[in-house]
């Protein structure tokens, strides 16, 4: 038994499939499965069952797979101590965010990090925060921008900052005059929200009292799209702060009596050999991005 075949059997448990598992791994099929063949013989216990167009596991094949990614886990570990080692703030970090506030805070954070550690390799991803989470469990990404909480023994998290949502709607919109506006006392109103599995979707969800609100059949990807829709008057939206345009006279940003917000924190793996790093760079951001 081998870090190799270790990679191919979690490769196989993966794709459910030796085909697309061997493109994964970059090797024939023919080898892939006589090397999972051979690691199954030396255990001698059954895997996976091999079906004509796909691959199951076994209940105990799951347990050998979960054993399989904390030893992989474990080997990158010792590959980040050495490389971490070598030069601590020369290295490439890889920083996530999810897409309501990436846009908005990345490209400022990036310079905040590039002024104090020109040396650093920068590798950014925009994905929805439970594909973050996944990423940094498996020691596939350094850290992440998210909401809290973050509930997870294996993750620590450092404060950012606090981001205030404001309540958008059209000029025209009738309540466009006010200063302050009380959730709880909105009247079926049309509410334009992100798609599913988007964070801010929920928190809006949570705040937003479903007898006063009107979902709306719309689905976006972006609070772009949603300030597209929120122009055009077909509904209103929660929007963050760091999203903000105050200088757009199209639409009208209005302080909710609530003071409903979320708090964004860098988050990263407790055991991480770079955490020492990430303490450094969670302090050098921890405050509003500038508007």
């Amino acid at each position: 038994m081998n870090l190799r075949d270790l990679n191919y059997l979690i490769a196989v448990a993966d794709c459910k499939n030796f085909s697309q598992a061997a493109n994964h791994c970059a090797i024939c099929q023919s080898t892939l499965s006589t090397q999972i063949k051979k690691l199954e013989d030396y255990l001698n216990v059954p895997i996976f069952v091999r079906e004509k167009n796909q691959v199951s596991i076994t209940e105990l094949g799951e347990q050998i797979v979960q054993v399989a990614r904390t030893v992989m886990n474990n080997v990158e570990h010792i590959r980040q101590i050495a490389a971490q080692a070598q030069n601590p703030q020369g290295t490439k970090l890889s920083l996530g965010a999810f897409p309501s506030v990436a846009s908005y805070v990345l490209p400022e954070y990036v310079f905040r990090i590039k002024q104090h550690f020109p040396d650093m390799k920068m590798l950014l991803i925009e994905e929805k925060t439970s594909a973050l989470m996944d990423l940094l469990l498996g020691m596939k990404l350094d850290a992440a921008l998210l909401a809290l909480p973050v509930e997870h023994p294996e993750l620590e998290s450092r404060i950012l900052f606090e981001d205030p949502f404001t309540l958008a709607v059209c000029p025209d919109h009738p309540l466009a005059g006010l200063q302050e506006v009380d959730l709880n006392s909105v009247d079926r109103e049309n509410l334009l929200l992100l798609d599913e599995g988007h964070c801010l979707r929920d928190q809006a969800l949570k705040l937003c009292n479903p007898s006063r609100f009107i979902e709306d059949d719309f689905r976006a990807s972006s609070l772009e799209t949603l300030r597209f829709m929120v122009k055009n008057g077909v509904g209103i939206t929660l929007m963050p702060s760091v999203a903000v345009q105050p200088d757009d006279s199209d639409i009208r940003y209005i302080d909710i009596k609530q003071q409903p917000s979320r708090t964004i924190a860098m988050v990263w793996r407790k055991n991480h050999p770079r955490k020492k790093l990430f303490e450094q760079l969670a302090v050098l951001l921890a405050y509003k991005p500038l508007a």
